[in-house]
């Protein structure tokens, strides 16, 4: 009897080590599944596409042009003032969705109208997802040029490894309920801070519906 007994102690306590070890196993399991999950949100960037493509849609006025100072070209310097004229400021942009399917854009400056295609893109840079706006032209200006006046060949060059030169139909873009930036020309550039989009030509825009 008292063997039964002992036995069915140790049984028990066998039982007991078994359970937390198991406990202990799919907790580990949990928080790297949570893990992997977190890591796997922060680098799919289809969140952040869907939500800018929702932000962007509307129709958008000019309000505004800066170009970076710093080591940009002559030419490119030269144009700042000239961009900050008046030749843009009753240019307008509309993106829109057309047959809830496809992405659209109009815009139309003076007599001066163009229409598209555009696309909501995020690229790595180190651990960060940067986002950009694609656009693809059916008729007019460039979009690029339509905005700012400026062509795609005016633009810096990066010259050291720490700095990626953004390809001239990817703008970067930054939106808000009632502010529109696209940032076109840009670099991106390796800081103490990690990668960020310096240099280029800044567009700004004010919603109006």
């Amino acid at each position: 009897m008292k063997l039964f007994t002992i036995f069915s102690m140790l049984m028990l306590v066998f039982a007991g080590c078994t359970s937390a070890r198991y406990q202990e196993m799919q907790s580990e399991r949990d928080k790297l599944r949570a893990a992997h999950e977190d890591a796997r949100r922060k680098t799919d960037p289809r969140p952040m596409e869907d939500n800018l493509t929702q932000g962007l849609l509307g129709t958008w006025q000019f309000l505004d042009i800066e170009v970076a100072e710093g080591d940009l070209s002559e030419e490119l310097a030269a144009l700042k003032y000239e961009l900050q004229a008046t030749a843009r400021q009753n240019l307008r942009i509309e993106f829109f969705m057309d047959q809830n399917v496809f992405r659209r854009y109009r815009g139309k400056n003076a007599d001066v109208e163009v229409t598209g295609s555009f696309k909501i893109s995020a690229r790595r840079y180190g651990d960060a997802l940067f986002p950009y706006l694609r656009v693809f032209r059916d008729t007019g200006e460039r979009f690029p040029e339509f905005i700012s006046g400026v062509p795609p060949n005016v633009r810096d060059t990066p010259d050291n490894a720490s700095m990626q030169l953004v390809p001239w139909n990817w703008i970067g873009i930054s939106v808000t309920k009632e502010r529109l930036s696209l940032t076109l020309f840009g670099v991106m550039e390796l800081t103490p801070n990690g990668w960020a989009q310096s240099r280029g030509v800044r567009c700004t825009f004010k919603r109006i519906k």
